[in-house]
């Protein structure tokens, strides 16, 4: 079974794509981290290189009589290509991101520094990326190069890829993973076929779940935390101490919101130092400022009338919507290579300092 869940609409799009007499030679995923931009596009490879989806499906290379198989059915999941390519095992689908991948100094450069801890996919990473695909592929019909994170691509190195972008090899398809593509060049937009990836509904990423074992009350459980995202929902299901760390968290963000200007600042600090080694944990800790906010914004929603009561909630509603806008801007900000404490000092500081009355509990069927 395949790792995907949901997408169905995107996935009959990425077919008709691959089967057509033209495929885009690049195709940017945009959309939030954890609803599945890499397997879509791990799933294009496939399509690409299925076996039964080749014009003479039924002769493997390799000696697998395939018959061909409908469209709809595509990819199969079960020829070697489709098989490798699940197992991160083809030689032919390379995925390039901040590091070393495909570095390749300058000719007679002798003093090129390692950088595998870079921050950026750099320009030396794009002179062996264009080397690569000058060459035939080892073994697959089409090539498949995955840039991830694509906004990720320093200025240089995105000015030197545009050429191969926009004439690749006809053996070889780009596939960008973004999510921030506001922060790319737009001459790199507007040389792929962009394909938007939204969050997935609660229910569906439950029932994906199930599908794949989990039991019911951890599968419901997992979805109403992913806010949308199946891979965390998969993480979630797979590691259920990383919900254990989100209760923490969101006990955290309580603590924050009653907090002093002074201690928010501090705070600050806290992330913007881990946004240097572990960004990843930083923009889940924005996920949980906006489950937070928005759990206070239902819960004072819920209030109707007139009274006191009712003058608070209207009052936490403009709160907590501000905060929202204020969390989605500082994830805009860090992705787009802002300040990072200040774009997270901003942020808090713009957080309506809350009294205690309670921690209000995230609503499961949030995202359904």
């Amino acid at each position: 079974m395949t790792a995907l869940i949901g997408h169905q609409a995107i996935l009959r799009d990425l077919r008709a794509l691959a089967a057509g007499a033209d495929p885009p030679h690049a195709i940017l995923f945009a959309g939030p981290e954890g609803t599945g931009r890499g397997l879509l596009a791990l799933e294009y490879a496939k399509l690409l290189n299925c076996e039964r989806a080749a014009p003479t499906a039924g002769a493997s290379l390799f000696g697998d009589a395939l018959p061909p198989a409908d469209p709809a059915s595509l990819p199969c999941n079960a020829c070697r290509p489709c098989r490798q390519i699940d197992e991160g095992a083809h030689p032919d689908v390379i995925t390039v991101s901040p590091g070393e991948a495909l570095c390749r100094p300058r000719p007679g450069e002798t003093s090129h520094d390692r950088h595998p801890n870079s921050r950026d996919i750099r320009i030396c990473q794009v002179r062996g990326i264009i080397d690569l695909v000058s060459r035939y592929p080892f073994e697959a019909r089409t090539r498949m190069v995955i840039l991830d994170p694509a906004e990720r691509l320093g200025r240089d190195a995105a000015h030197t890829i545009l050429k191969t972008l926009e004439e690749p090899p006809g053996h070889t398809t780009f596939a960008l993973i973004s999510a921030a593509p506001e922060a790319m060049l737009e001459t790199i937009i507007s040389r792929c076929r962009r394909i938007d990836v939204h969050t997935v509904a609660r229910a569906e990423i439950e029932a994906g779940l199930r599908e794949r074992g989990v039991a019911p009350d951890l599968a419901a459980e997992a979805a109403a935390a992913s806010r949308g995202r199946p891979g965390r929902a998969l993480a979630f299901a797979r590691e259920p101490d990383l919900m254990a760390t989100r209760h923490r968290l969101l006990a955290r963000c309580e603590t924050i919101a009653i907090a002093t200007a002074g201690d928010r600042i501090k705070y600050a600090g806290e992330l913007g130092e881990r946004w240097q080694r572990d960004r990843g944990s930083v923009l889940n800790e924005l996920d949980v400022w906006e489950s937070f906010w928005e759990a206070r914004l239902r819960a004072a929603a819920g209030v109707r009338g007139e009274g006191p009561a009712a003058t608070v909630a209207r009052m936490d509603v403009l709160g907590a919507t501000a905060a929202l806008r204020a969390v989605q801007r500082a994830r805009d900000d860090l992705q787009a290579q802002v300040m990072t404490r200040a774009a997270i000092e901003l942020m808090l500081l713009s957080f309506p300092r809350r009294t205690l009355r309670g921690p209000v509990q995230e609503d499961t069927a949030a995202h359904a």
